[in-house]
C-alpha cells in the first residue's frame, strides 16, 4: 500500500471518530448540558439521540435519580444541654443541572468528582441544621418523637423526665416553637371543656422536616440541590457519659422493680389476712351450726327418752339394766366385783326388780 492509500486510510478513521462525536445518547436516569467552548448552551435536554459538533460542543451528564449518602456522625447539644451522638443520612437530587455543574463542577465533566464535592459541600449544611434543631429539643422529644413540657410559665418551660420524674427549666426561647405550640393547646384542652384541634406531637418528623427546609434554602438557590429527606439513623450517648446513663437507667429499673415488689407483697398480706379472716368466720358458723345441730339432736333423744319413759317407766328401767349388763361383760375377760344385794343386780334377783 503506498502513501495515498495510507492517508486515506487515515483519514476515513479521523471521519469515522469525528461521525461517533457528533451523537450523543441522553437516558432516562440522567440528566445533560451541551457546552461550547466551556459555556454551557443548551440545558435540562430530555432523554434521547442528538447531534452536536465535535470538537467544539461537548456534552455533560449527571445522574439525575434520588441519590443517599450517610452523613457522618457528629456530636449535638440538646436543649439540656446533653451531648448525643447522632448518625444520619441524607436523600438529595439534582434540581437545577445548570446551576449544579457551574457551582458544584468547578471545570470538571467527571459526574463521580462532581458527586463527592456536593456531598462535601451538603455536609456542613446538614449538620448545621441538626445542630440548631437538637438544640432545641430534649432528648425525649428526639429519641421519643413526643413532647415531655410539662408547663410554660413566662420565658421558662417546664420540662419533666418521664423516666426519673426530675423536672428542669429550660428558657422558652432555646425551644422549637412546635413544643411550646403543644404545650400550650394541651394547657388550653386541659383546662376547658370544648375539645380542641391535636396538635401533631411527632417531634422527630417535625425536626427532620425543618432541617430539610432550613437546608433546602441554600442548596436549591446556590447548588441547585434538592434534599429530599433527611433521617436520623441513631441517637446515641457519647462514650465518655455511656456508662454512668447505664448505671443510671439500671437504677431506676431497679428502684422500680423494688417499689413492684412492695406493692405486690402488701397485696398478698391483704389477701393472705382476707382469706384467714374467712376461713375463720367460715369455722366459727361452721361450729355454731353443728353445736346447734347437736343440741336438736339431744334434745329430740332426751325428748324420746322421756316419752318412752313415761309410758312404762318399769319396763324402761329393765331395758336400761339390760343394757349395762351387756356393756359391762362385754369382753370375756371383763370382771366386776359387786356385793351379791347391790342395785346393779336386783332384776337378777326378782322379775319386778326387787330384792
Amino acid at each position: 500500500m503506498n502513501n495515498r492509500g495510507w492517508m486515506a486510510l487515515l483519514a476515513l478513521g479521523v471521519l469515522a471518530l469525528l461521525a461517533l462525536d457528533s451523537f450523543f445518547i441522553v437516558n432516562q436516569k440522567e440528566k445533560a448540558v451541551l457546552k461550547q467552548f466551556s459555556r454551557i448552551d443548551k440545558t435540562d435536554i430530555e432523554p434521547g439521540l442528538y447531534f452536536k459538533w465535535p470538537l467544539v460542543e461537548e456534552v455533560v451528564k449527571v445522574d439525575g435519580r434520588a441519590l443517599v449518602y450517610d452523613v457522618r456522625s457528629q456530636s449535638f447539644l440538646t436543649a439540656e444541654k446533653k451531648l448525643l451522638n447522632v448518625d444520619a443520612f441524607v436523600i438529595w437530587r439534582i434540581s437545577n443541572v445548570q446551576r449544579y455543574i457551574v457551582s458544584v463542577g468547578g471545570g470538571s465533566s467527571n459526574a463521580q468528582v462532581m458527586e463527592r464535592r456536593a456531598r462535601e459541600l451538603l455536609d456542613p449544611r446538614v449538620n448545621e441544621g441538626l445542630r440548631n434543631e437538637f438544640a432545641s429539643r430534649t432528648v425525649f422529644q428526639v429519641v421519643a418523637g413526643e413532647s415531655d413540657v410539662e408547663k410554660v410559665e413566662g420565658d421558662k418551660a417546664i420540662i419533666r423526665d418521664p423516666a426519673t420524674g426530675e423536672t428542669v427549666e429550660v428558657p422558652t426561647d432555646q425551644l422549637d416553637e412546635s413544643v411550646l405550640r403543644e404545650a400550650k393547646a394541651a394547657k388550653t384542652d386541659s383546662d376547658s371543656d370544648s375539645p380542641v384541634p391535636s396538635v401533631a406531637n411527632d417531634q422527630r418528623e417535625a425536626l427532620m422536616d425543618q432541617v430539610r427546609d432550613e437546608v433546602n434554602k441554600s442548596t436549591l438557590e446556590d447548588l441547585g440541590i434538592e434534599v429530599v429527606d433527611i433521617r436520623v439513623k441513631q441517637v446515641d450517648w457519647p462514650d465518655q457519659v455511656r456508662g454512668r446513663v447505664f448505671d443510671r437507667m439500671r437504677a431506676e429499673r431497679q428502684r422500680d422493680a423494688a417499689a413492684h415488689r412492695s406493692q405486690g407483697r402488701e397485696e398478698a398480706e391483704k389477701i393472705r389476712a382476707s382469706a384467714d379472716r374467712q376461713r375463720t368466720e367460715t369455722l366459727a358458723q361452721a361450729y355454731r351450726k353443728a353445736q346447734s345441730s347437736r343440741g336438736e339432736g339431744d334434745a329430740e333423744a332426751a325428748a324420746i327418752y322421756a316419752e318412752a319413759y313415761n309410758q312404762d317407766k318399769e319396763f324402761f328401767r329393765f331395758y336400761r339394766s339390760l343394757r349395762a349388763y351387756s356393756e359391762s361383760f362385754d369382753q370375756p375377760e371383763d370382771v366386776l366385783i359387786l356385793e351379791p344385794d347391790s342395785d346393779f343386780f336386783r332384776y337378777l334377783n326378782g322379775a319386778k326388780g326387787r330384792p
